[in-house]
């Protein structure tokens, strides 16, 4: 995943001798430029949208299978540009035959559902080495659920059971968590954790669609979620990588609290608004927790899945890397920008160590290591 964040008052899309020039209209200067085949971007979001976009622009975006976001100032998806949708009628109709195949549709819905709560859970037990406070929820068997609502139902009580635990992390951390609410929207967020993942899930919400739509599976018609245009098995995917989100945020959240900079302003009717710099440090941390590779396989699976090429419906997802709370963004820091010499460690294990950083951004610190970073 690899997402451009522009954050202007007035912004521009065009091209110039072949090349995509985004400027700033407000100052009159280039914010990027990149020449043919040679972005290393995979979608761009822009946020409070005014300006333009030429019609050599969008053929440039198309040719290089940049997907093009816009979001509203509390990180909601207003629209979304996405590259050509292949033709796959054989999919659809297995699908639309699926939605109305009862047994079918459950059991897909259920496997969403339990491979949701699966990595919550796991998430929560891994954050529990860093956050002692948390506790485990239970997770009750659905195995002979008998409809959606039951399934929505039971999601609903273990996202509410997860969400108090998760929100002992932030408190920790030392920022006030007013939980998820699971009945209405939680659009105007209070606080800067909701803040935070309103914009990780509204990032996730554009790879989920422009992974299903390279594969070419109806949107507008779920398994799990209620019907809606355009949204609805959009919705059902990204319950897989919501973990990935929330994981985002408190690594976020862990370096804000290093910061001694205004990370965020509160509206007249008490309504986060974050700052830029605080939404490109989050979109820096979904880069090494979201894939979009990783997505459109799964968006594979379910479409195999569909069209009877596979017996069983089993996501295949990474299990989520949590970084020791000793593995702080000062000791990234001094891998970055200390010698071998000033750290007293091997040249070679610094090189690894900067590698290593640069590639995942974590580092790997064994027992007999911790001490060159003490």
């Amino acid at each position: 995943m690899r997402p451009l964040y522009i954050d202007a008052e007035a912004c521009s899309l065009g091209d110039d001798n072949y090349s995509l020039v985004i400027k700033d209209k407000a100052h009159n200067t280039v914010i990027e430029q990149f020449k043919p085949r040679d972005i290393p971007y995979d979608s761009i979001l822009i946020q409070r949208a005014q300006g333009y976009i030429s019609f050599a622009a969008i053929n440039w975006l198309v040719k290089h299978a940049v997907s093009l976001t816009i979001l509203d100032w509390r990180g909601n998806v207003l629209g979304q540009f996405l590259p050509e949708e292949p033709i796959s009628n054989e999919l659809k109709i297995a699908q639309y035959k699926a939605y109305v195949d009862r047994e079918l549709h459950l059991k897909i819905a259920r496997t969403l559902v339990e491979t949701k709560t699966q990595r919550q859970k796991e998430l929560l037990e891994s954050l529990s080495q860093n956050y002692p406070s948390i506790s485990i929820p239970k997770v009750e068997a659905i195995r002979f659920a008998s409809s959606t609502d039951f399934l929505r139902n039971h999601e609903a009580r273990y996202a509410t059971a997860y969400f108090t635990e998760f929100g002992k992390a932030c408190l920790e951390l030392g920022y006030d968590f007013q939980r998820r609410n699971q009945t209405k929207s939680n659009k105007h967020a209070a606080d800067l954790p909701n803040a935070l993942l309103n914009y990780s899930y509204a990032c996730l919400q554009t790879y989920a669609k422009r992974a299903l739509n390279s594969i070419g599976l109806d949107n507008s018609i779920p398994f799990l979620h209620d019907m809606t245009p355009s949204k609805s098995l959009v919705f059902d995917m990204m319950e897989l990588w919501r973990s990935n989100c929330d994981y985002s945020v408190l690594q976020t959240l862990e370096q804000l609290r290093r910061t001694k900079n205004k990370t965020y302003y509160l509206t007249d009717g008490f309504e986060v608004v974050l700052d830029s710099e605080t939404i490109k440090l989050l979109f820096e941390k979904l880069r090494f927790n979201l894939s979009l590779e990783e997505i459109i396989l799964n968006c594979r699976i379910l479409a195999n899945y569909l069209l009877g090429k596979r017996d069983n419906l089993i996501f295949n997802l990474r299990t989520i890397h949590v970084n020791a709370i000793f593995e702080s963004e000062d000791m990234k820091d001094k891998v970055l920008t200390k010698s071998y010499r000033e750290l007293g460690m091997n040249k070679s294990t610094l090189w690894y160590q900067k590698r290593r950083l640069e590639q995942t951004g974590s580092l790997r610190v064994y027992n007999n290591t911790k001490r060159y970073f003490v």
